[in-house]
Formats: structure tokens, sequence, C-alpha cells
């Protein structure tokens, strides 16, 4: 069984440039017996493809992903976060357009 839970906080916007964005269309932390799961979809509204870097940070372990995504397509991103080896719980995600320093999508959870 699936439990949705959302603890924390997360700010996911669209970047605008000229009409073309992109954005974090839907966010959702699931919580199961063993671990947590975060799952994002990301939309390429640039006008062509683009690379995103997504950085997730666990208890100051950071995992970073590169992903080609096609204009006007969706990439659906999975993080699993097993409870038993999670010390502090907090768990921060941010995601790039390749070449930005600013994300355009960011959040931050406290799991227990």
């Amino acid at each position: 069984m699936i439990l949705g839970v959302l603890i924390g906080f997360a700010v996911f916007k669209p970047m605008a440039t000229g009409g073309e964005y992109s954005e974090v269309a839907r966010e959702q932390l699931l919580e199961k017996e063993d671990q947590w799961i975060i799952e994002l979809h990301i939309l390429n509204h640039e006008g062509e493809d683009a690379n995103y870097i997504i950085n997730v940070l666990v208890d100051g372990e950071l995992c970073t992903e590169s992903v080609l995504i096609g204009s006007g397509q969706l990439f659906k991103y999975i993080h699993h976060i097993y409870k038993d080896r999670l010390e502090s719980g907090e768990v921060s995600l941010a995601i790039y357009k390749d070449g930005e320093d600013t994300p355009f999508g960011e959040g931050t959870y406290h799991l227990k």
C-alpha cells in the first residue's frame, strides 16, 4: 500500500524566458514501509531539446542525474530513499536547466 505524504515544503515554478520555459509539472512524495519515493515530472517548453540536471541531497550525500528532454516532452524522475539509511532525514532537491546557475525547481523535506 502506498501512502501519499508531503512533509516539509517544495517550490516548483516555471522559469520564464520569452514565453519558453521549463517546469516541474508534478511532484509527490510517497511513503512505503521501507522507503520514501520522490517522483517528479519535468516538462520542457523551451522550443528545443534541453539538458537538465537533477540534484538530490540526502543527509549530506549528493546524487546527481543529467537528462536530455526533447522539446515539448515530459520526463518522469523517480528517486528512492531507504529508511534504514536515513540519519537526519533532511532531503533537498534542485532541478536546473544545464548551464543555468539558478534552479527552476527546488524543495526540502524533513523525513522521519
